[in-house]
């Protein structure tokens, strides 16, 4: 049994390491060459910087209800008789680490190249 988990242990371990060697992306922005179009990419800004702020106070929220649900919970098996501690629900795991706001630099880049910028993927090898 011991030898099994030290076996996973060390595959992890492995492609932990190997997912490091695999090559990494930068992009290069190339503004509009007009006013109009530097003016469009400063709103686009915004709209990231808000799609961010949002994304923040969405996850924020959520971990609160999650916490909230859980005292409720924990309340629940501490103080509750034999019979209504089995229905104590456990809280959903609705609760994301992360994953708000994903799509803000999707959304910046499309708006950039919708105000007339380029956006060039660089790819490096490591």
């Amino acid at each position: 049994m011991r030898l099994k988990v030290v076996g996973w242990i060390s595959a992890l371990c492995v492609l932990l390491t190997l997912q490091g060697c695999g090559p990494s992306v930068s992009y290069v922005y190339s503004p509009p060459p007009d006013v109009a179009g530097k003016y469009c990419i400063n709103s686009c800004s915004s709209q990231k910087s808000q799609c961010k702020t949002m994304a923040q106070m969405q996850s924020q929220s959520q971990r609160a209800v999650h916490d909230a649900q859980l005292t409720a919970y924990n309340y629940c098996r501490q103080n509750g008789d034999k019979k209504q501690r089995k229905l104590c629900s456990y809280p959903s795991p609705s609760y994301h680490y992360g994953g708000f706001g994903d799509t803000c630099g999707e959304d910046y880049q499309t708006c950039y190249q919708n105000c007339g910028g380029t956006i060039r993927r660089v790819v490096h090898e490591n």
